[in-house]
């Protein structure tokens, strides 16, 4: 069974109900009769975005919607197999992967109860809560919808696209014929093996290179970015744009580190839109 077996996110097959993106039942519910999970009015839109941001959007003909949001808590637990090697921890990657997939899900489910065509500045983020186990996986981003009703700036299957471009990014791709789909990633939890203790004093005093460090995190590297790959394949992409590799270590403990790969896939249509027209705006900074 493949590693991503159960993500509908990636569309390699059936779902499980540690992975799944389907948001919980009364989440789900709640978005189907056209209301905010949580509660808040729907007259009032709000925003992450800066005036920039605002101006270049409702000069390209959109308008923000509301902040749409997503959380999705878990409970990790670090299996060790006690072998010195370099290994994946599957069950943490699949957690991981899955706990940022649900948290995106409700967030477009929101953003479809709001009528909107797509979120930008979409954001991750973890916190870790009291128990050093129990962490929250959360998503924020704000939706936006074409003011004339043009439909066409949603995925192919009708739903809101999902992006981390900022207001002026998804203005200038749009402009460049492109048109975002989906915010994609992969991840890979690795084990890095230890060396031993006679190779350790060999070495000592000297510049050397740690071959089986080298080696471990070339690999989940490489795993992560081939998972973000195939996510945007997954969903009709061509390209991936804005790609960035983070990389944590400080949640397990020594020698265990996760490497996420996050980028937003687009259809590149080829064709410069010749009538998109970006006028410049002049903006006062008044926090100086």
């Amino acid at each position: 069974m493949g590693i991503f077996d159960g993500f509908p996110g990636l569309g390699l097959g059936g779902s499980s109900d540690s992975g799944s993106s389907v948001p919980p039942s009364g989440t789900a519910a709640t978005v189907a009769q056209g209301t905010r999970p949580f509660g808040g009015a729907t007259s009032v839109a709000t925003s992450d975005f800066s005036v920039r941001e605002l101006l270049m959007v409702e000069q390209a003909g959109f308008r923000a919607v509301g902040l749409c949001m997503g959380s999705s808590s878990w409970k990790l637990v670090t299996n060790l197999n006690f072998s010195n090697t370099a290994y994946e921890l599957t069950d943490l990657t699949q957690a991981m992967y899955g706990a940022r997939e649900k948290a995106m899900e409700i967030m477009r489910a929101e953003a479809e109860a709001l009528g909107a065509d797509g979120i930008v500045g979409t954001r991750l983020e973890i916190e870790q809560m009291s128990d050093s186990n129990l962490m929250e996986f959360k998503a924020f981003g704000t939706g936006i919808v074409h003011r004339e009703g043009h439909t066409g700036y949603r995925r192919p299957d009708g739903r809101p696209f999902t992006s981390d471009l900022s207001g002026q990014d998804f203005v200038l791709a749009l402009r460049a014929g492109r048109r975002p789909l989906d915010l994609v990633i992969g991840c890979c939890v690795q084990h890095i093996p230890r060396r031993g203790f006679m190779r350790t004093l060999s070495e000592a005093g000297v510049c050397v290179e740690l071959d089986l460090f080298t080696q471990a995190f070339y690999t989940a590297r490489d795993a992560a970015m081939a998972r973000m790959t195939a996510h945007a394949e997954a969903v009709g992409a061509n390209e991936i744009i804005g790609t960035r590799i983070e990389e944590e270590n400080s949640r397990w403990g020594e020698h265990i580190v996760e490497f996420l790969a996050v980028g937003t896939a687009m259809q590149n249509t080829g064709t410069i839109d010749p009538d998109f027209r970006i006028d410049p705006v002049m903006t006062l900074d008044l926090d100086r």
